[in-house]
Order: C-alpha cells, then structure tokens, then sequence
C-alpha cells in the first residue's frame, strides 16, 4: 500500500514561510493563490507559528478566553510535491489526494493514530466552504503537534485552487464544540 508523506509535502512551505516578512503576509499570500478568503474569529489574538516537527503551518489564532486555538493550513494545488514510499508507483494529479491526504493527517496528528472521519455531503461543502469537497474528523492531539487534549480537523478541496485545513485545538470539550460550530467556515474558498 502507498502512503503520502504529509511531512515531505509541507517542508517546502515551511520553508517558503521563511521569507516572509509575518505570518499574516505570507497566509494572505496563500489565500490568494489559492482563491480562499479568511475571517479572523472575533475574539480571537494571532499568533506566531512555532516550529513543529509534526505538521508544519503558516498561521494560527488563539481565543485567550476560551483557551480554543485554531491553526490553519492551505496547500495551492500547484504548491503539492507527492513523495510516495514506493518509489515504483505512478504518482497521482495533486489535484486528486484529498481523500488520501486527510487521513494521513489525521493519523499524523493523533497521539495514538486513531481518529474519527466523516464527509460532509456534496451540497452541505458547498455551501459551508464553497468546496467541492470537504470532511472532518475528531482526534487526540500528538503531544509534539499540539500540548492539547481535544482536536477536531477541518478539510476542504476546490478542484484547480486547494486544499486546506482548519485545526481546532482545546482542553475543554465543550469549548472546543462551540468554536467549530461557530467558525468552521472562517476559511472558506471564494
């Protein structure tokens, strides 16, 4: 079986991010290559990134009263390098690992590789996130990604612009469930 590399897919955004002259800039720069739009969360403070040798992203935001932080992650389509284990298998288009790169996520993420994952149906993406396809999934933070209890990670794709991530992180349940309801569609494809 081929797994997808997450970690190898991103180093060259990490990397990228390095000459930028902030996070905010160079998420902007993102959202624009990738036809998104984004709207901070009221409430909520920025952040600067902080080198993570799990999951690299460019911006995240934290609720200073709720204690909610929100990381996010979007991928140009033509910004996916594909770096597969074997190296005898044909690569698929960038535009078409959505629905192998969610879950490698997700297992990454997760402190014991075990998640939960549901799509949501076509008309309810397209009218969240004006995605053509998009999923969540719960998990319990990696330690090294996030020194969180509860994690609950939004995907989305648009065929020809992107994939990206909203990553909801809390200590508390009940706060973690109210941020994503209120804000899931903070990021959103234009």
């Amino acid at each position: 079986m081929r797994r997808i590399s997450a970690l190898a897919l991103f180093l060259g955004l990490a990397l990228a991010q390095g000459t930028a002259p902030d996070p905010w800039t160079f998420f902007q720069g993102l959202l624009e290559e990738a036809g998104m739009v984004y709207e901070r969360p009221a409430g909520y403070r920025e952040l600067p990134p902080e080198p993570n040798e799990v999951l690299a992203y460019p911006y995240r935001v934290r609720n200073p009263d709720t204690g909610v932080e929100i990381r996010y992650l979007v991928i140009p389509i033509r910004r996916i390098e594909i770096d597969y284990d074997d190296p005898h298998a044909s690569a698929p288009e960038p535009d078409h690992i959505f629905s192998l790169l969610f879950p490698s996520l997700l297992t990454q993420l997760s402190a014991d590789g075990r998640y939960r994952e549901k799509e949501y149906p076509g008309l309810e993406a397209r009218k969240l996130f004006n995605a053509e396809w998009a999923a969540a999934g719960t998990f319990t933070p990696n330690p090294k990604f996030a020194p969180f209890a509860h994690g609950f990670m939004v995907a989305m794709h648009r065929i020809g612009r992107a994939d990206a991530f909203e990553i909801f992180l809390a200590n508390d349940l009940k706060a973690l469930k109210a941020a994503v309801l209120k804000h899931q569609t903070a990021l959103r494809f234009r």
